[in-house]
């Protein structure tokens, strides 16, 4: 007989035993805003509509990554034009000075038309190995009369004494250069050099037509001076007043005045001080410095000569200077003489070299290198490349304080932290050149800070 259960039981088909009845299952309703995981049965948040695309108000577009709306970038202007004379800077894209062409280098001054057969003659046999004495400027003889030459090529020369201005520049400074000469150190063999003093004045080049300075730039030299130089002859020489007169240089940079008297005033100074262009070479003339010398002896002679005939009342401003064949040790002696005298030092010359526009082997300066204490009393600002930083220390002398001057040589870390590494009051080492006649250092450079010794 089959077994009944209870109403609410139903039979087990595995055991015959009533069980309870399994409920009937319903459906899960979920709370407003959420609906059921398929995958757990539970209520999560509803997922929300996708809207419509995003719209950005004018002159700005939707950063993909955000979906917010970000500034339009700007469009690429055209590519930026910089006025004559200037580049773009690739890294700034600001404009800057067209970087200038480097110059291949040049071993002797270039001769301006034919001036070689200009000076043909001059110097050709002499031979410097067979020179065995003390040579001097006296003994160059075999004067050349270059005014009666028919082979002068380019050069104007109307009469021997041929006023100055009226000839043509010959030799360009600022695209050629001049002869600068390196430090002397005792491991250079300079046996049988030429010696000569060096000037402490102002470097000047006389093109053939006026002077201007090492660099290129002009000097204001009375219309009588330029006439006593030679036209159509490039000179390098020095613009001096007297050893131990640099501070009096003043008058060489001045202008010419505008007024008449004052014009006059200024030409009379130049009377009155006696200066002398000290020469002691010839750029356009492309021979042995032995030949350049002989001729440029003669040179000097000659044109002083012509002060007269060319209507000019003053002394001879046109000078030669001295140059004597030494041995190492005399050349030493030589040194010690002239800074002993109120010189600077002297110019050591290679025999048989050319002139060559650069710093060169062939020339070597010795010059006297003190050094002193003195405190720093101020800062000037610096300008170009040092630009935020210190320019120079304003320095006075430790026991004469109101002797003044400014110092320079730091490098650029001492540059950047002065204030902190070098206050107001601080006491430094300097080397200077000897002293100028009012008592200030010349050519004050920084060596460090004074440390007292022992703690």
């Amino acid at each position: 007989m089959v077994k009944e259960c209870p109403p609410d039981k139903i039979i087990n088909p595995k055991t015959g035993r009533c069980i309870n009845k399994p409920k009937e299952k319903t459906k899960k309703v979920c709370p407003v805003g959420k609906i059921i995981n398929p995958k757990t049965g539970r209520c999560i948040n509803k997922p929300k509509e996708k809207t419509k695309k995003k719209v950005c108000p004018a002159g700005k577009i939707i950063n993909h990554k955000t979906g917010r709306c970000i500034n339009k970038p700007k469009e690429k202007t055209k590519k930026k034009v910089c006025p004559v004379g200037k580049i773009i800077n690739p890294k700034t894209g600001r404009c800057i000075n067209k970087p200038k062409e480097k110059k291949p280098a040049k071993t002797t001054v270039p001769i301006k038309g034919h001036m070689d057969s200009f000076f043909t003659g001059i110097g050709d046999t002499y031979d410097n190995s067979k020179d065995k004495k003390m040579w001097k400027h006296e003994t160059m003889s075999g004067k050349y009369d270059w005014n009666k030459d028919k082979n002068v090529g380019n050069i104007k020369s109307t009469s021997k004494c041929s006023s100055g201005t009226d000839g043509e520049i010959v030799y360009d400074v600022k695209s050629n250069g001049v002869l600068l000469a390196k430090n002397y150190s005792d491991d250079i063999d300079t046996d049988g050099w030429w010696a000569s003093e060096k000037w402490d004045g102002y470097r000047a080049v006389w093109n053939g037509k006026s002077f201007v300075s090492r660099h290129g730039k002009n000097f204001d030299v009375p219309e009588f001076y330029k006439a006593i130089m030679p036209p159509n002859i490039a000179l390098d020489g020095e613009l001096w007043l007297g050893r131990g007169k640099f501070e009096k240089c003043g008058l060489l940079r001045q202008k010419i005045p505008n007024k008449h008297e004052e014009k006059l005033k200024w030409q009379n100074k130049w009377v009155e001080s006696d200066i002398k262009y000290e020469v002691f070479d010839i750029l356009n003339f492309d021979k042995p410095f032995e030949a350049r010398m002989k001729l440029l002896n003669d040179l000097v002679k000659e044109r002083n000569s012509c002060i007269k005939e060319l209507g000019i009342k003053c002394s001879p401003p046109l000078e030669f200077t001295k140059q004597t064949k030494v041995t190492r040790d005399e050349a030493l002696q030589m040194a010690k003489d002239v800074i002993a005298g109120g010189g600077e030092g002297i110019m050591l010359r290679q025999p048989g070299s050319f002139y060559e526009a650069k710093r060169s082997k062939t020339l070597y300066k010795i010059k006297e290198v003190d050094d002193m204490e003195c405190k720093i009393t101020g800062y000037k600002d610096g300008t170009g490349k040092y630009t935020n930083m210190l320019g120079s220390f304003v320095c006075s002398l430790v026991d004469k304080p109101d002797i003044t001057f400014n110092v320079s040589g730091m490098d650029d870390k001492i540059r950047s932290s002065y204030k902190n590494t070098h206050p107001i009051g601080t006491i430094i080492t300097i080397t200077y050149n000897g002293l100028t006649g009012l008592g200030k250092p010349r050519h004050p450079r920084y060596l460090r800070i004074r440390h007292e010794e022992g703690h």
